[in-house]
């Protein structure tokens, strides 16, 4: 690649020499567009992520402005737009009367999911307090905006430890409820809204399901007894040695049955026969 090196000399034009003219006409067009792009990428080089300015008033409990510095600090993540962010860190003293003023890229919809802004509040008068911070992409922003708690929204969230209390302050412990599966022995008197469904038992002292005692008496009495009433036997009727008191009030009947027909047997006999 060539281009033309002749310079006339002694020529000027506007105060400046021709030849300066004739050589940046006579460079190639390659090297123009070379050069519109260089100038392109180092715009976009210096041009970085739109940052959301989060301003507010930062007050104490006693109502008087507080005055300190807040330390911040992030995970690496990408942008909603897909910027990727390096994990960092900055900090920002409190202005006059508590004014808070820092700008941030916004991190809502970012990925990794649930990223947050780490702000540790370090006051004058000693207090330590962390938050956590989702910044959006409207701007200005204030604190009540970019205030998040870990673990509000869906389940991946990370929690906090304020969080995690929170909700196990209402939950039994472990040794005050029943458990699925294990030995254990329950006190007190229960009730039950609907029948509970037990297995078949096995051993003697488990308890029985409807199923197994309906199996269990349903042969029970059926033509093995003698009903009360309106009934037949059949058959030899053979009483244990235990029922001798009933033998003996059948025999003493039969005995006092045979001594009242002869008694009855022999008046008669004294009648006919006219015996005095």
């Amino acid at each position: 690649m060539s281009w033309n090196t002749h310079r006339p000399r002694g020529r000027f034009f506007n105060g400046q020499k021709l030849e300066v003219m004739v050589w940046l006409l006579a460079a190639p067009l390659s090297w123009m567009m070379w050069l519109a792009v260089g100038v392109v990428q180092i715009a976009h080089a210096q041009t970085g992520p739109a940052t959301t300015l989060v301003s507010d008033t930062v007050y104490r409990a006693d109502s008087s402005p507080a005055q300190g510095v807040l330390l911040i600090s992030w995970p690496p993540f990408t942008t909603a737009t897909g910027v990727p962010v390096a994990a960092g860190n900055t900090s920002t003293p409190l202005g006059a009367g508590g004014a808070l003023a820092v700008n941030l890229v916004a991190n809502v919809s970012a990925t990794p999911a649930n990223t947050y802004y780490s702000v540790v509040y370090q006051l004058d008068d000693g207090t330590v307090r962390t938050e956590y911070w989702l910044v959006p992409t409207t701007s200005p922003a204030n604190l009540a905006t970019v205030r998040a708690t870990p673990g509000s929204g869906t389940t991946a969230q990370l929690a906090s430890q304020q969080y995690v209390n929170a909700a196990l302050a209402a939950k039994a412990s472990d040794d005050a409820v029943v458990h699925i599966a294990g030995a254990e022995t329950i006190a007190g008197t229960k009730q039950f809204a609907v029948p509970p469904s037990v297995p078949a038992p096995a051993a003697s002292a488990d308890a029985a399901n409807k199923a197994y005692v309906d199996s269990a008496v349903a042969a029970v009495g059926a033509g093995a007894y003698v009903a009360k009433t309106g009934d037949t036997m059949s058959g030899p009727l053979l009483l244990s040695a235990e029922h001798s008191d009933i033998r003996r009030s059948v025999y003493d009947r039969l005995v006092n049955a045979a001594i009242a027909v002869a008694i009855s047997a022999a008046i008669a006999l004294h009648d006919h026969l006219g015996l005095k």
